[in-house]
């Protein structure tokens, strides 16, 4: 009897014990499935609210534009960002990230650190999905040589997820270009890298000495590349990293570089 009362309690024991593991887990796993609906629910509120299409009417296939009073066509950006209305939300904001047939449709900010919207909306609000982000040290107007910006790789696939889709050529063929807006300048993004790197790699070089060390710094960062990309870049241009989590080994990364195109 008293080993059948033994038995009977570390039963009684171990039921508890896996009910409260299963609770924890199934509020943890709403917790997170929760964390990705609002975030959701944000960022299409913010796009919906301060991002318009161009007219497609006035734009060809390529993205160009026809001008009302002339035949030449001018490039532009897919969209419309009213930048006076969005940094009323947060003085923060420097730029919206674009690109067509992804998830990719979202605000850029930039704090005085590298912490701070690891876990928060653009209007500081706490949330796993973060936003993203510019590293703290880059100029905030994308004046410098290569300006770094920050994304998680949530499971849901959103904010930088995709790029890592970047390993494979039949995703940059379809996605060879993103569009950045920003306050004072637009840009197409043409992609020529991407890579897995660790997170402290020379990828994340920001400052070049000389015209030559960010030639030799690019054909290196081409070299790497997953795809093959006919853009040409040199030492007079500017470039955007992109950077996100990939896990195939401790504190991996996966980046995709861009040539910054000047547009309307």
């Amino acid at each position: 009897d008293t080993m059948k009362k033994q038995t009977k309690i570390i039963l009684t024991i171990l039921c508890v014990v896996f009910l409260g593991v299963f609770v924890f887990s199934g509020y943890k796993l709403y917790s997170i499935i929760h964390e990705y609906k609002v975030a959701e629910k944000m960022y299409n509120g913010l796009s919906g609210q301060f991002v318009t299409q161009s007219d497609k009417d006035k734009t060809n296939s390529s993205g160009q534009q026809k001008d009302d009073e002339s035949d030449e066509p001018r490039e532009v950006s897919p969209i419309t960002v009213d930048f006076d209305a969005l940094m009323s939300q947060s003085k923060d904001v420097v730029g919206w990230l674009y690109c067509a047939d992804t998830v990719i449709n979202y605000p850029v900010v930039q704090a005085e650190d590298n912490f701070y919207y690891l876990n928060r909306f653009i209007d500081g609000t706490y949330n796993g999905s973060g936003s993203l982000f510019l590293d703290c040290t880059c100029y905030g107007d994308f004046s410098g040589k290569n300006t770094v910006l920050y994304g998680h790789h949530m499971n849901d696939g959103s904010m930088l997820a995709s790029i890592c889709n970047y390993r494979k050529q039949e995703y940059y063929d379809a996605h060879p270009v993103l569009y950045l807006n920003t306050p004072t300048q637009n840009y197409r993004v043409e992609v020529f890298s991407g890579f897995i790197t660790a997170a402290d790699s020379a990828a994340y070089t920001m400052e070049f000495t000389s015209d030559s060390e960010y030639a030799e710094y690019i054909e290196k960062m081409k070299g790497f590349s997953d795809f093959a990309s006919d853009v040409t870049i040199g030492p007079e241009d500017r470039m955007l990293t992109l950077s996100t989590c990939t896990y195939e080994y401790d504190n991996a990364r996966y980046v995709v570089m861009g040539k910054l195109i000047p547009i309307d």
